[in-house]
């Protein structure tokens, strides 16, 4: 049983990996350093990467139902992430279509930097929500208890 609470709450774990990683540590680094699109580049890939290799695990899991009910609560927390994701990609392209009708470049920088702003909110709540639903998931996971 030991090893079975092990292997449900890796999934949990990863995850939090991830929104550690690429949503927090690296968004920073880049915002205080010069290395901006490098680095947010290479934590956009690197949570992409995570993510497509949770939806192949989830997909060809054959574990016993707690294991596999815990990989599958992580897949859609992984869900509701994308979905914050298309949210903020929303905004910004609206960002982007309002600042190409601007005749001023000051103003059309002006709209890109408020709307890129507004479009990092959704992405930014998401992963503090994700962070406290995968710690109590974690808990559970450790605990050998199913996930409701």
């Amino acid at each position: 049983m030991k090893d079975e609470k092990h292997r449900a709450g890796y999934a949990h774990e990863m995850v939090m990996m991830n929104l550690a990683i690429f949503h927090l540590l690296l968004p920073v680094a880049a915002l205080s350093s010069g290395y901006i699109s490098i680095l947010l580049s290479l934590a956009l890939l690197g949570s992409a990467v995570m993510i497509f290799w949770l939806a192949y695990k989830v997909r060809n899991i054959d574990d016993v139902g707690f294991v596999q009910a815990h990989w599958k609560l992580a897949w859609k927390r992984y869900q509701l992430l994308l979905i914050a994701y298309a949210v903020s990609t929303v905004i910004m392209l609206l960002g982007w279509v309002l600042a190409s009708l601007q005749v001023d470049h000051n103003m059309f920088n002006i709209i890109l930097i408020v709307f890129s702003r507004i479009a990092a909110v959704p992405i930014i709540l998401m992963v503090l929500a994700l962070f406290v639903m995968e710690t109590t998931s974690l808990t559970q996971a450790k605990q050998g208890l199913l996930p409701k």
